[in-house]
């Protein structure tokens, strides 16, 4: 009896290993193939834009991701509000948890994720800068202040292709240069809430392209 029992013993953990192992393949080929929003950990460290002075990483350098040219653009929604932008599905895309911004950041080799933010929802009131409410141009102007950079060069005003009205920044940094591009938008009926931009990790022409895309729902 003991010479049978032994073998009969090793069926179970066998049973329970393969089955382990079927569960971890499908979810590594699911994972593999899965291209939407991905909530970062705890552990990521963004605690949103600041109304004080310190250095912001990378304050004042490009580096683009490259886009294939035929790619697929998608429709991504806020979690928190009703914005709404395109971007190229190639891109893998993260939100941080409980977020009261609303930022969304890119996955990309060799980069921070806290660094790749292009999109959040500044809130004016909450960053003591309640007195650019309704005067996003002004805001746009002097945003540059509680960052690196070293000034403002130019600020364009713009309406995109779903009717918002927008302020297109360059700053100069500290080679007195303008590396890429910065967008407020004014939103509707919320003068106290902008939706900031981010052109850093794009090239021009698909950062365009992003910008026009960007819409907020009049529905509450």
């Amino acid at each position: 009896m003991e010479e049978e029992t032994g073998p009969r013993l090793l069926i179970l953990p066998m049973t329970i290993s393969a089955i382990l192992i079927i569960v971890v393949l499908g979810a590594f080929f699911s994972a593999k193939n899965r291209t939407g929003t991905v909530v970062l950990p705890g552990g990521i460290t963004y605690l949103g834009p600041t109304p004080t002075t310190i250095p912001v990483r990378p304050s004042n350098t490009a580096g683009t991701i490259p886009i294939p040219t035929n790619i697929s653009w998608v429709t991504r929604k806020g979690t928190v509000f009703p914005f709404s932008f395109s971007y190229p599905e190639s891109l893998s895309l993260g939100v941080f948890p409980n977020d009261p911004y609303d930022a969304v950041t890119i996955f990309y080799p060799g980069t921070d994720a806290n660094a790749n933010i292009f999109i959040r929802i500044e809130n004016l009131v909450k960053l003591n800068k309640s007195g650019y409410k309704g005067n996003i141009e002004e805001y746009a102007k002097d945003w540059w202040k509680d960052y690196t950079w070293k000034g403002s060069a130019s600020i364009t005003p713009f309406t995109n292709k779903a009717g918002l009205t927008g302020y297109r920044a360059k700053y100069l940094n500290s080679s007195d240069t303008t590396p890429y591009d910065h967008v407020f938008f004014e939103v509707p009926n919320e003068p106290h809430l902008v939706i900031w931009m981010s052109g850093r990790l794009f090239e021009p022409h698909v950062f365009d392209r992003i910008v026009d895309s960007v819409s907020w729902s009049k529905n509450p």
